[in-house]
């Protein structure tokens, strides 16, 4: 089993990560049981051995899917995604030196910022509502780079 991630200071938070919810959670909670529960019962109380692998597989999988967590967020290092599960976990890091343009792109609630470097790049969805801080974390932390806006 893979250790936790040192934390990052956590500057802004964005929509792009994701949680399981409850439901969710209750679905492939319900699912593994079914699975794996339903295998072993034939097995040991008919000797069926037939769809045992392919089922327990899927089985600890659901189990596997319960604690997902995805976490984009932006740090004093750049703009951070991290995965969690409960057996790996996961960090991907954009620094801020790597980062040549950025675009914003305004659609009713949220904004779409667009980090490029090289010749791929990131897209993160954050609120509308911040977009200033955004402009003054990039002023901050990357002053050099021309930000450009886009409004549909």
């Amino acid at each position: 089993m893979q250790e936790k991630l040192p934390e990052l200071e956590n500057i802004l938070v964005s929509r792009s990560g994701r949680t399981t919810s409850n439901y969710k959670t209750a679905t492939f909670a319900a699912i593994g049981v079914y699975l794996i529960g339903g295998t072993l019962w034939r097995y040991y109380s008919l000797g069926i051995t037939d769809k045992a692998l392919p089922n327990i597989i899927l089985g600890f999988a659901s189990f596997f899917a319960l604690k997902y967590q995805k976490l984009v967020y932006l740090s004093p290092i750049g703009m951070v995604k991290e995965t969690h599960t409960w057996i790996t976990h996961h960090r991907e890091v954009m620094k801020w030196e790597e980062i040549q343009f950025v675009t914003l792109m305004h659609k009713r609630v949220g904004t779409m910022v667009f980090l490029e470097r090289d010749s791929l790049g990131w897209k993160v969805l954050f609120e509308r509502d911040q977009v200033d801080d955004l402009k003054r974390i990039f002023k901050q932390y990357i002053p050099d780079i021309e930000i450009n806006e886009i409004d549909r």
